[in-house]
């Protein structure tokens, strides 16, 4: 249960900032690359408390010793865009031809979002 609080404190996060822009206490915006989120409201103001502190709640949890059985190996892989530029992190050849994949399927969408965007 103790590793489930800081993912609900998450969600109910989210679920009030939502709220907060529903109710029109809160607003966004995007600076050069980095967005961002203001509030002036109870609902804004109580969902990035709850944010923040899952977030904390999250780091601090300590780190339970995993089983692992014999013969079986971990692959992992991730994407990281800066800008739009991807950087493809994997662990296995394989694995990082499907990241690839799915970063051109990506971009593709948003490409085709963005020109459609714009040929209105």
């Amino acid at each position: 249960m103790e590793n489930k609080i800081p993912f609900l404190l998450f969600i109910f996060g989210i679920i009030l900032l939502v709220l907060g822009f529903l109710k029109g206490e809160a607003g966004g915006g995007i600076f050069i690359i980095f967005p961002f989120i203001y509030g002036t409201g109870i609902f804004s103001m109580i969902g990035i408390i709850f944010i923040f502190l899952s977030i904390f709640l999250y780091f601090l949890h300590p780190f339970k010793e995993m089983q692992i059985t014999e013969g079986y190996e971990k692959k992992s892989g991730g994407i990281i865009f800066i800008g739009p530029i991807p950087i493809i992190i994997s662990s296995d050849v394989k694995l990082a031809f499907l990241v690839l994949m799915a970063v051109f399927i990506f971009m593709i969408i948003a490409l085709t979002l963005i020109i459609f965007h714009f040929v209105k």
